[in-house]
């Protein structure tokens, strides 16, 4: 019989004759045969496609390397790339870890690793993150080996910083939540990784130039709590240490015992001969400021924020004079009155020839009166009273410790700023008065101070912009009458939403943006170049179409921190 030519000849139900099978097997055999030489002939070919994709990716590689040799970063030379990357560090705030900036760019080519391992100054930002201390003891594997690794990356930065000063910040996140408590603060306390990390970063304090601690010392629970030794490193090694910063917690210091105290008054990072600038935060100094081993005579720039609440002294101006005679080279100061003295009068004034900022943060927002007249500051240019937390009762200018300041020192005073409702509304326009050459002016309000409702505490209305804009004459071009202030070109406010008279303060920057072409009075008024409005919302105004449709020039005028929100 015929048999047929193909297998799709065959029907599913056909019943081969058994003088047919033979010829089907015969066929299967062949078929059979046949497959493996195609699937043979596919591995060959795939073997084939894996050797030219690997010739075709060592092909890429060897175009992308030519093509990068004509990229033009690589004509860059290294010492205009050394700027370019350490302008990464701008942000100087980045802990120390493998996504920080440095570390990424050291893995970017081999060029850029060189680059980078050769900067020092790369690495001279050592901000450490402690780990959040553990709460159970679940938890304290984890977090001893996040202190190992930390140790790791700590090492990796010091000996990349090489010989450089050392930027240093410590945070510690555990204290600042409330610290370990109970097994876990003794198991934090006695651990040995914990002490290796305090001990490789005190390692480097030769190098140090800024210190700023964000840390608590819980020494009256746990006498030798690791973070102690930040410190009590001694004068000895901290030769390059200038800057001090303290916003921590030093919780022990809310109890009375000998042993707080010595840690103010015994030798430690404070008494660093090359110390000019220090910053204590207001949770921080529970003795007497003036027991601090520092070399005040030394300092340039001092920060103190006042006494806690838990501690018996308070920060008065009568203190602060203590304080300045102490202090002759300062440039830059920063004081909170905590409380309202009387001074004595038979006491000689204390002159401080260098000081060109002076800022204070009273209680009741109101400097105390016969302050200034013991003050001597021939070269005072910034004069900020900033905001307190007591109560307020607004007061005109000629009872407020504000007429004799601004009095004693308006021939040099470029820059004030100061909260307004601590004055009355003609008690701010006096003010205002005696502020004739001050070219940066801040009017500035907060939630801290408490004023009440009926005490006439000033705001800033439409009569207040108007003797704060200049008068023209009919042609809009020449002026008549200089305003209040009449130097400012940066002017700054804080006000809540709905206080600010918004067409007024719209009119007072077109005016001051205007040209002026009476030349007696041109050197007499400046323009204003910036408005900072501290994040006010608007209601009524938008300021910046509001000037653009006036036709006001905005060139080289700036109008910064607004909403508009009907």
């Amino acid at each position: 019989m015929d048999f047929p030519s193909g297998i799709e000849d065959f029907s599913v139900h056909y019943v081969p004759s058994d003088e047919e099978i033979p010829a089907i097997r015969d066929m299967i055999r062949k078929g059979e045969e046949a497959l493996k030489n195609i699937e043979w002939r596919m591995e060959e070919l795939k073997r084939e496609l894996r050797a030219l994709e690997k010739r075709q990716e060592v092909q890429k590689r060897a175009v992308n390397k030519h093509k990068n040799l004509l990229a033009p970063i690589q004509r860059v030379n290294m010492d205009v790339l050394t700027p370019i990357f350490l302008s990464v560090l701008d942000d100087n705030d980045l802990e120390i870890s493998a996504n920080h900036p440095a570390v990424v760019i050291s893995h970017v080519c081999q060029r850029w690793r060189e680059v980078s391992l050769s900067t020092k100054l790369l690495w001279r930002h050592l901000h450490v993150q402690l780990p959040l201390y553990p709460w159970s003891s679940s938890e304290r594997n984890t977090w001893t080996v996040k202190v190992v690794n930390l140790v790791q990356m700590t090492k990796l930065w010091i000996s990349r910083s090489g010989n450089s000063h050392l930027n240093v910040k410590i945070v510690d996140v555990g204290n600042l939540s409330g610290g370990p408590v109970g097994n876990d603060a003794a198991f934090v306390a006695q651990s040995i990784e914990f002490h290796n990390l305090m001990g490789v970063i005190c390692s480097s304090s030769m190098r140090w130039k800024d210190l700023c601690l964000f840390i608590g010392f819980p020494q009256a629970r746990l006498p030798n709590f690791p973070t102690a030794r930040l410190l009590t490193v001694p004068p000895q090694c901290i030769p390059a240490l200038t800057t001090v910063k303290l916003h921590c917690d030093i919780v022990e210091f809310r109890q009375t015992n000998p042993l707080n105290e010595h840690m103010v008054s015994s030798t430690n990072i404070f008494s660093a001969p090359t110390l000019r600038s220090l910053r204590i935060g207001s949770r921080v100094m529970f003795h007497d400021l003036m027991r601090m081993p520092v070399a005040w005579s030394n300092l340039e720039h001092l920060f103190f924020d006042g006494y806690p609440t838990e501690s018996p002294h308070r920060f008065d101006a009568a203190q602060a004079l203590t304080l300045f005679e102490e202090c002759k080279n300062l440039v830059t100061c920063h004081l909170a009155l905590q409380r309202d003295v009387t001074i004595p009068t038979g006491r000689a004034p204390v002159p401080l020839q260098k000081l060109r900022e002076l800022a204070f943060t009273p209680h009741t927002s109101q400097l105390p009166k016969g302050f200034a007249p013991f003050l001597i500051l021939p070269s005072l240019r910034k004069l900020e009273v900033i905001t307190g937390y007591g109560e307020c009762t607004p007061r005109e200018y000629e009872e407020s410790g504000f007429s004799e300041f601004f009095g004693r020192f308006r021939p040099t005073l470029e820059g004030a700023t100061f909260c307004y409702k601590s004055l009355t509304q003609t008690g701010l326009h006096d003010c205002l008065g005696d502020l004739p050459n001050v070219t940066s002016l801040g009017l500035v309000s907060d939630c801290r101070i408490i004023t009440f409702a009926n005490a006439g505490a000033a705001n800033l209305n439409g009569d207040l912009f108007k003797h704060l804009s200049p008068e023209f004459d009919e042609t809009g071009t020449a002026v008549t009458q200089l305003p209040l202030c009449p130097r400012i070109e940066a002017f700054k406010f804080g006000a809540f939403r709905g206080e600010v008279a918004e067409e007024a303060l719209v009119d007072f920057i077109e005016t001051r943006r205007q040209e002026i072409h009476n030349r007696s009075l041109q050197s007499g008024l400046a323009r204003l170049r910036e408005v900072d409005c501290d994040h006010y919302c608007f209601q009524a105004t938008d300021p910046s179409q509001a000037l653009r449709n006036r036709g006001t020039k905005m060139e080289a005028f700036s109008l910064t921190s607004w909403y508009h929100f009907p």
